[in-house]
């Protein structure tokens, strides 16, 4: 038997993880608008360009705004994997809402995963942002913040989930009369 509050814990995980993902997916669309834009026209201004130092366009056009500054690098400038990093972001966090949906462990860990490796990138990318671009991006920054709160959330499922799988062990183990 589920208690309700776990039942509704775990609910609120996956409302938390879907909703910081829906952001999440619309500041990359609007990430990849701006950059896309921008290449088009050299004079285009974005809501997020507050100052010289405080400019998401900057950091979007920079080097760094296509496959990390590291596809280019590795596999040429034309390759398909050296797209901005929005649509990276497009990806994962559409990803990450459909297997929030999810109550299994396993899947659970999975999305935990991608997750962590999206806050290693965040690090990595707030580096360049602040010590190699020596810029503000807000739009970054809250990236960084929604894969950081995901991540919270994430593993706060695993740990209810977990818990709970124990729990339906115990309970199945004493009405068989078996004890681990």
């Amino acid at each position: 038997m589920v208690s309700s509050s776990s039942s509704s814990s775990k609910c609120s995980y996956t409302v938390g993880l879907v909703c910081l993902s829906a952001v999440g997916f619309l500041l990359s669309l609007y990430t990849s608008y701006v950059e896309l834009r921008a290449e088009q026209d050299r004079n285009y201004r974005a809501m997020c360009d507050i100052s010289e130092r405080i400019s998401c366009t900057k950091v979007f056009t920079s080097s760094y705004g296509r496959g990390f500054g590291i596809m280019g690098k590795v596999f040429g400038p034309a390759s398909p994997l050296n797209v901005p990093n929005g649509f990276y972001g497009i990806f994962f966090y559409f990803v990450v809402a459909g297997l929030s949906f999810s109550d299994n462990v396993r899947v659970a860990r999975l999305n935990s995963y991608l997750i962590l490796l999206a806050n290693g990138l965040s690090l990595y990318l707030a580096y360049l942002l602040y010590f190699v671009l020596e810029d503000l991006c807000l739009v970054c920054v809250s990236t960084y913040a929604i894969n950081l709160i995901s991540l919270i959330l994430a593993l706060q499922k695993i740990q209810l989930l977990v818990r709970e799988e124990q729990v339906m062990r115990a309970m199945a183990s004493t009405s068989t009369g078996k004890y681990d």
